[in-house]
C-alpha cells in the first residue's frame, strides 16, 4: 500500500483522482496505512477524537476511483490543527507514544509525524490535509 499526504481543497479532489497519479505536491507517508494513523489522531487530539472515531473517518475514503484503483482519505481536523501548531517536543512526545518508546529518528513514525505537522502548518483555511492511498508497494 502506497499512502501519500497532501494539501488541497475538497473541490479540487475529482481532479486529482481522475489524474490517476499522487498529486505532485505530496509527500510519501512510509510504514504506515489510514487504519494505524488513527491512534496517532487519538494522540495528537488528547483524545477528542478518539481510535473509533478516527478509524471510521480515515477507513471511508471521502473520494474513490472504484476497486483496486486510489482512494483519497481525510485527516480529521482536530488533528491537522494540532500536527500544525505543534513544536519538537511535542511531536518527539507523541511518536514516543506512538511508538511505545521504540521508534528512533529515522524511522517511518518520526518522519510521518514530521511530514504532517509540515503539511498541517502550511495548511490554508479552506485546504484539508488528505491521504492519497493505493495499491502496491
Amino acid at each position: 500500500m502506497r499512502v501519500h499526504a497532501f494539501l488541497a481543497t475538497a473541490d479540487a479532489l475529482p481532479r486529482l483522482l481522475d489524474a490517476g497519479t499522487p498529486p505532485a505536491n505530496s509527500a510519501v507517508l512510509r510504514g504506515v496505512d489510514p487504519l494505524n494513523l488513527a491512534s496517532l489522531v487519538e494522540i495528537v487530539t488528547a483524545g477528542s477524537v478518539d481510535d473509533e472515531e478516527a478509524s471510521v473517518a480515515l477507513e471511508n475514503p471521502v473520494l474513490t476511483g472504484g476497486p483496486r484503483r486510489p482512494s483519497i482519505h481525510l485527516l480529521p481536523v482536530d488533528a491537522v490543527d494540532a500536527l500544525g501548531r505543534a513544536d519538537a517536543a511535542e511531536r518527539a512526545l507523541w511518536v514516543a507514544e506512538w511508538t511505545g518508546g521504540n521508534g528512533r529518528p529515522d524511522d517511518a513514525p518520526e518522519k510521518t509525524v514530521e511530514v504532517l505537522a509540515q503539511l498541517a502548518a502550511a495548511r490554508e483555511p479552506e485546504q484539508g490535509l488528505y491521504l492519497w492511498v493505493a495499491d502496491g508497494p
